[in-house]
């Protein structure tokens, strides 16, 4: 008999799942742990935190898991002033123009 995993989307309730329908995924730099999966009566992703002793039912039971790691980019130093929603309608209004390309081009080239 194939193994059952339930579990909860928050549209629909509980799901029965198999063991192909979930994947575990942990990140090799802080070992925080989540599983996936897509819910069988709606369709949407469901993303879950999962604590060690979860992940570890899961891959006894014979779930895959995936490992990941952060964007180099978080680590990164920030400067300059926070992007702003007035910055963001701009963005949109100059993408909406003719020409958005070369205006964007120009800005690089400029700073």
């Amino acid at each position: 008999m194939a193994t059952r995993i339930r579990a909860s989307c928050e549209h629909c309730g509980d799901v029965e799942l198999s063991v192909d329908d979930v994947q575990v995924r942990v990140c090799i730099d802080d070992d925080a742990g989540t599983y996936v999966f897509r819910c069988p009566s709606c369709t949407m992703a469901v993303v879950k935190a999962a604590e060690p002793r979860v992940i570890e039912l899961l891959l006894a039971s014979g779930v895959e898991i995936a490992y990941w790691s952060r964007p180099a980019e978080l680590g990164e130093r920030r400067s300059g002033p926070a992007f702003t929603h007035d910055d963001l309608l701009d963005f949109h209004e100059l993408l909406e123009s003719d020409g958005w390309e070369r205006a964007l081009l120009g800005s690089a080239h400029d700073a």
